[in-house]
């Protein structure tokens, strides 16, 4: 009898316990340039927590983030890969190389951490503006063997084209222009939302997600 009655006490206790098993993930766009100032603040201070945070299961809940690296970008000649990015040519530099690490890099963590890190080398983002972007650091963020993958993509026509197709992505979303770091929420345009995940993405993910778990949201 005693052996029953502590066992329903310990089925009641995981029943009645807040979890965040069984999230269901919400399509997150987070349209982005690799020297915008406000995006290195975003990606290191605002998504990289959420897969640290061990509050409440986040990661399970951006498990479908996708990144789209480009910004406002003027084309000149897209054939012979003539391009002004907004912040300049170490931009597109970046946009590419930040392309090709979310190509090669099999894991989403490993992806954030790298590009947090490339994001936090250096506070004055105009130094990156005059000089090549520093596609050499933070090598020790990636897992084994990535760094050959991510450079062989780099330089080769590869990072062109994905480039382009994110350029493609960007242009479709903001027809008329728009704000980055911009974060999509199941792919619509809600420029509030994003503002909102600007200041405070955690719980402006909960609220898009629908999550009541005071864990969520607090």
């Amino acid at each position: 009898m005693a052996v029953l009655f502590l066992l329903a006490a310990f089925v009641g206790c995981v029943v009645a316990r807040p979890s965040s098993e069984n999230v269901t993930p919400v399509e997150i766009t987070l349209y982005y340039e690799s020297l915008c100032p406000g995006c290195r603040i975003f990606i290191p201070n605002q998504l990289l927590p959420a897969y640290t945070d061990s509050k409440y299961d986040y990661r399970s809940l951006i498990s479908k983030l996708t990144l789209v690296p480009y910004g406002w970008v003027a084309v000149k000649n897209a054939t012979s890969h003539d391009y002004a990015c907004q912040h300049g040519e170490s931009e597109c530099e970046g946009n590419r190389l930040h392309a090709c690490a979310i190509k090669y890099i099999p894991d989403q963590v490993a992806t954030i951490e790298y590009i947090s890190c490339l994001d936090q080398l250096e506070s004055n983002y105009l130094t990156f503006a005059s000089s090549q972007y520093p596609i050499d650091k933070c090598q020790e963020k990636l897992p084994e063997g990535v760094y050959s993958k991510i450079m062989s993509c780099y330089n080769s026509d590869e990072a062109w084209e994905l480039f382009q197709n994110n350029g493609k992505k960007t242009t479709s979303f903001f027809p008329k222009g728009g704000f980055i770091p911009y974060v999509s929420f199941n792919n619509k345009r809600d420029d509030e939302l994003a503002i909102s995940a600007f200041k405070d993405f955690r719980k402006t993910l909960c609220e898009a997600a629908g999550v009541a778990d005071p864990d969520c949201s607090a």
